[in-house]
């Protein structure tokens, strides 16, 4: 009834939201009866298919005539396959104005800043400047990174595939996995395109089954050196492949930590020696390294949003508040720009003096807290607008970019699409907005709100058939969106929330009892999963 009633809720407000004409529309008592019917509704939906789903128990087979090895290479160059028609037609990939940024700092035309993960830029630098100090120019050194990248993409989704064959999934379930890796038109185009939210959310694929697997086992797993080492190195990837990502695994080695308190003395020093690493990294090495920090800006989008709200609907402000914000940008300005679902259009004008708000950042979060209270339904409407697309099932916004973009100027490098082939692209970029649009039911894969409460869904379901702990191995996607909910910069950004498409399956399959050949239903899903 409270996954029912949640739901229900988002719904309800999230209908009030229209991004067209930018508007919150008032909420009735009217209201109060339509949620409590579509509570009712939804909650004798969900007892149907929870009927349904304990009586469709998925039989696991204890020998398979195939190795799991060999599914996985099998897998991954069949996936590989499948997605390089994608490089082949966007040659030299999918390059969006966040990947020309990450371009010129992988080549050394301007300061690298941490705002482009730096292990990213990392990878991408040996393929741009090789290809740069052969001659063959940025398009060159940009298809042959994007092909790695979905090479490597294509390795991981290979092996989640073979991990189901391993643990004894049949045929009906392993093929359908592999299908919606291939023939998810997200999926193909993200995979060759340059964005560091493809190699972060593949890892993060690869971190929940990590997780399956340590669960299943209670612990056992941590035990063994190379899944440990593996594991450890998992968690660095997720750390420095996303500034958020620390928070995921923070949280996430707490509670691993907790959990298996008895193996303590093995697990606790390496967990805790990768917690103080990594801000070290990230904050005293790369200070030595002159690499910038992440603008501050782009962590308070949206308090900017909340106080551009009151500024825009001329809301209570004492002088001192005003004068403070006046700094930062101009009242009129920030009338001006103000836009509900996205911070963009103050964070990047001209106007917006970056330097200030650095230099005081104490001062802005009082003045943000200061105006609170006296504006507190400006600052409620502001941050359901701004995050609206990741709990409202209705929103969408864009999800892809198609070849390269233009205008960047002299730093773009010469980068430009090139046709390989004759073929006309505009029925292949298409295929994405006919997914989200055009096609009942599987429009909901191109939704992240609809990911979002599938994950939930499948977390009130382990929680109902007393699988507690499974819930762990979803705790990381969970800790993603909570991060996008307090701080995106924008309403709906599919890349942000992509690691959720991934595990889609997963969440699906977890849902499901499990029983082995010749024997009962388990009783913990973690003897399969």
């Amino acid at each position: 009834i409270i996954f029912s009633a949640l739901l229900s809720l988002s719904f309800i407000i999230g209908g009030k939201i229209d991004t067209r004409t930018r508007q919150f529309d008032a909420i009735y008592h009217s209201d109060i009866l339509y949620f409590a019917v579509l509570t009712v509704v939804f909650f004798l939906v969900f007892l149907r298919l929870m009927d349904f789903l304990q009586n469709h128990t998925i039989t696991l087979s204890s020998h398979t005539h195939i190795s799991a090895r060999k599914i996985w290479v099998g897998s991954a160059i069949f996936l590989f396959l499948c997605w390089l028609p994608c490089l082949i037609l966007f040659y030299p990939g999918n390059i969006s104005w966040d990947s020309l940024a990450c371009i010129v700092r992988a080549m050394g035309r301007t300061r690298l800043t941490n705002q482009q993960p730096i292990l990213y830029i990392l990878l991408m630098r040996p393929f741009l400047m090789g290809a740069s100090a052969l001659g063959l120019g940025t398009n060159v050194g940009t298809a042959s990174f994007l092909a790695v990248q979905s090479a490597a993409t294509a390795a991981m989704a290979g092996y989640v595939v073979s991990w189901l064959h391993k643990k004894g999934f049949p045929a009906y379930v392993q093929i359908p996995v592999l299908a919606y890796f291939a023939l998810n038109p997200i999926i193909a185009f993200y995979a060759v395109t340059m964005w560091k939210d493809v190699l972060f959310s593949t890892v993060l694929m690869v971190y929940t089954v990590n997780l399956i697997d340590l669960i299943q086992s209670n612990g056992e797993r941590l035990k063994e050196p190379w899944f440990f080492v593996w594991f450890l190195i998992v968690n660095l990837f997720i750390a420095f492949l996303r500034n958020n990502g620390y928070y995921l695994i923070a949280v996430t080695l707490v509670v691993l930590a907790v959990l298996y308190r008895k193996i303590w003395k093995r697990i606790l020093p390496a967990f805790l020696a990768l917690l103080i690493i990594v801000p070290i990294v990230q904050g005293p090495v790369y200070d030595a390294c002159n690499i910038g920090k992440s603008p501050f800006a782009e962590s308070v989008a949206i308090p900017l949003q909340q106080i551009g709200r009151s500024v825009a609907e001329n809301g209570p402000m004492t002088e001192e508040q005003k004068n403070f914000v006046a700094q930062i940008m101009p009242l009129e300005k920030m009338k001006k720009v103000y836009f509900p679902f996205t911070a963009d259009k103050i964070k990047f004008d001209k106007q917006f003096n970056s330097d200030f708000l650095e230099k005081n950042k104490g001062e802005f979060f009082k003045v943000w807290l200061g105006m609170m209270r006296p504006n507190f339904r400006n600052y409620v409407k502001a941050y359901l607008m701004e995050t609206l697309g990741y709990w409202h099932i209705g929103t969408s916004n864009w999800i892809a970019t198609f070849g390269t973009i233009k205008g960047y100027g002299e730093e773009q490098l010469g980068m430009k699409h090139v046709s390989l082939t004759d073929i006309d692209t505009r029925p292949t970029s298409l295929s994405v907005e006919q997914l989200q649009k055009s096609i009942p039911i599987l429009s909901g894969l191109a939704s992240i709100g609809f990911l979002f409460w599938t994950v939930v869904f499948t977390i009130f379901m382990l929680f109902l058939q007393k699988k507690r702990r499974q819930t762990v191995a979803f705790l990381p996607l969970i800790l993603l969106w909570g991060t996008l909910m307090a701080a995106t910069p924008t309403y709906c950004e599919f890349r942000y929330m992509y690691a959720f498409a991934l595990a889609f399956p997963l969440a699906v399959i977890s849902v499901f009892p499990f029983a082995r050949a010749n024997m009962g239903k388990s009783s913990d899903a973690g003897s399969a999963i």
